[in-house]
């Protein structure tokens, strides 16, 4: 298994200072209740949040049962989601190093946060150990490059008049779950059998005009500020009017709105393991 040690600090770093400005930017708290539905939560179950972020999901979830609890690895998140909601439970935790004991959780809630794991092998059969036999685990991801404007209209950009070559951490390939059968498989080398594969449509409105865009790359993301800020300083004005030029075709009414899709992936623990 490849180390990315240097990737796992990178992100955790980067996250560390997006706690602030997550909710503005972010398009999963509109997900988040579409994807707590494929739980299939009963008032019983014992949930785990992994990623949790400012606690939305965990938020979510507290609706059908009150034993859920919300982790992340960024303690600023932790704090976030502590203020925001001081009536539910959270805690820092690594996904990679989970200190729960064997068989106990129901269900496992992840959203898009198996993107920024630095070992999403290891994650997953963290996700395997703690879930009871026959658990469920539901997680999200971000659709393809090619389908995602957001993600694929940077690609080319950075293609075209920059560098991806800037000195990023190395780290796992960004789309081994939003392919089906690359999911099915990772899933099922950690004692899990994908149940279900949706993909769904969806439409990011940022709340700001095209000439926002290089500011949204900056919050919304690790990777896609440090790809813009470590580019050569003579070539950047160019790259970002070059995207602010490509997000015009998003522009209504002065606010971007663009195609976001994404996967909603449901796994179940394989009776044997564990």
């Amino acid at each position: 298994m490849p180390i990315f040690s240097d990737f796992k600090s990178f992100e955790k770093d980067g996250w560390e200072q997006r706690a602030a400005t997550y909710g503005k930017w972010s398009a999963t708290s509109q997900i988040v209740p579409i994807a707590v539905e494929a739980l299939n939560l009963s008032s019983v179950d014992r949930v785990l949040e992994l990623a949790c972020g400012p606690g939305y999901g965990t938020s979510e979830i507290s609706k059908k049962t009150q034993d859920v609890l919300g982790t992340d690895f960024a303690d600023s998140m932790i704090t976030e989601a502590k203020a925001l909601y001081p009536d539910l439970e959270f805690e820092q935790a690594d996904a990679e190093n989970l200190k729960f004991s064997n068989n106990s959780f129901d269900k496992v809630f992840c959203t898009f946060g198996v993107l920024h794991f630095a070992h999403p092998d290891k994650a997953l059969r963290e996700v395997c150990r703690v879930l009871r036999p026959g658990g469920i685990f539901v997680f999200t991801v971000w659709a393809p490059v090619e389908k995602s404007p957001f993600f694929g209209i940077l690609s080319e950009v950075i293609s075209q008049l920059g560098s991806f070559d800037v000195g990023l951490p190395d780290g796992p390939p960004i789309d081994d779950f939003s392919v089906k059968d690359r999911a099915s498989t990772k899933l099922s080398a950690q004692g899990l059998l994908m149940t279900n594969f949706q993909m769904k449509d969806n439409v990011f409105d940022t709340g700001s005009p095209a000439s926002e865009i290089p500011k949204i790359y900056r919050e919304v993301g690790v990777r896609s500020k440090g790809l813009l800020d470590f580019q050569d300083q003579n070539k950047l004005p160019r790259i970002e009017t070059e995207l602010i030029s490509r997000f015009k075709e998003f522009e209504e009414e002065g606010t971007v709105k663009m195609p976001f899709p994404y996967v909603i992936v449901t796994a179940r623990k394989e009776q044997q393991h564990y």
